[in-house]
């Protein structure tokens, strides 16, 4: 099966800091494993597995992405028509969209976000949850819309030992969405105890809130800042005791499944996906306030950390999420659309 793999030419794939393309890296590694030829259209140093194809996405200012997201439909025709199956991961859903008006309609389209495109065809969606689902219904996305659960290299993010140091690990962007604000509260209530945050600037929406948010932390001297690579980022995981996610919304969480891999255990708001990744009482909690993530620092060391490892290894790996979109991937194939 030949499959096209459509990303944003904003990073590149596999990214080099910040960047949801790290996911479609993981994919196209786990469906190159199962014997699929992969072409993947993405900016500048992008990577494919040996027995994949590159076709570059020229790189563009990240106001005019958009423009960069048509390249494929309009410079690579002959290519695409080639293909079994058309994946895209794009914001704009151009490609996608111009695909079912135009040709068989043998492509679907993984939303990003909780936000729906609104010009984009409204036949095979696929989200990223449950619940991510639900908010796509809510925007008009087709009932038949399916979900398929994100993943994560676990060979990669994996524990060394299993020891733990006394900090607790935020790992994300700076946005509200994010509610860092969450973890610097509890900061303030734990001050015999280190609080990591671990991120980069991306777009301008993180310069600007990062700015604000690190004004406050600069002030909490059990408050550290660190920019990590992924080999750091990993190291971080491994030493946490829990990873703190306090978001809202979310449609996945890449972050919460890359630390069950290195079996550290999640203290994630009862909101968006995270009901779907956590087992409440064995890989982490759910919580509803600030006391309840207050509560749940108490209560970490009851978790095992080789129990978050199991269940990565189990219901995580890439390896799964290829499989899971292989199935997709041959019901377009044979002129099914949902």
């Amino acid at each position: 099966m030949k499959v096209a793999i459509l990303t944003p030419p904003v990073y590149s794939v596999p990214p080099e800091g910040y960047g949801g393309e790290i996911f479609c890296w993981d994919l196209i590694c786990g469906l190159a494993e199962l014997g699929v030829e992969v072409h993947l259209f993405a900016r500048s140093k992008s990577q494919v597995p040996k027995n994949g194809y590159l076709h570059y996405i020229p790189e563009l200012p990240l106001e005019y992405f958009v423009v960069g997201e048509r390249v494929p439909w309009h410079f690579y025709e002959d290519i695409l028509k080639e293909m079994d199956v058309l994946h895209s991961f794009q914001h704009s859903g151009y490609v996608h969209n111009s695909v079912h008006f135009y040709w068989k309609g043998n492509s679907l389209h993984t939303c990003w976000g909780t936000m729906l495109p609104a010009y984009i065809v409204k036949t095979n969606v696929v989200s990223w949850s449950k619940f991510h689902r639900e908010c796509m219904l809510q925007q008009g996305a087709p009932k038949s819309t399916r979900y398929v659960y994100g993943g994560t290299n676990t060979d990669f993010y994996c524990p060394s030992n299993y020891e733990k140091d006394n900090y607790f690990l935020f790992l994300s962007r700076w946005h509200p969405t994010k509610r860092p604000e969450v973890v610097l509260a509890l900061a303030k209530r734990f001050p015999d105890i280190t609080f990591v945050f671990g991120s980069k600037p991306g777009t301008p929406d993180h310069v600007y809130y990062g700015a604000k948010y690190l004004e406050v932390a600069n002030k909490l001297p059990n408050v550290k800042h660190v920019e990590p690579t992924h080999e750091e980022k990993r190291e971080l995981y491994r030493r946490a005791r829990a990873v703190i996610f306090p978001s809202i919304g979310e449609a996945f969480g890449l972050v919460a499944v890359e630390a069950l891999g290195c079996g550290t255990p999640l203290i994630c708001s009862n909101d968006g996906a995270f009901p779907e990744i956590v087992l409440p009482g064995e890989t982490g909690f759910l919580c509803d306030n600030l006391d309840d993530f207050e509560k749940a620092i108490r209560k970490i060391g009851a978790l095992e950390p080789k129990r978050c490892r199991e269940d990565a290894e189990k219901r995580w790996n890439r390896l799964r999420v290829a499989k899971d979109y292989l199935k997709v991937y041959k019901d377009i194939a044979n002129g099914e659309y949902f």
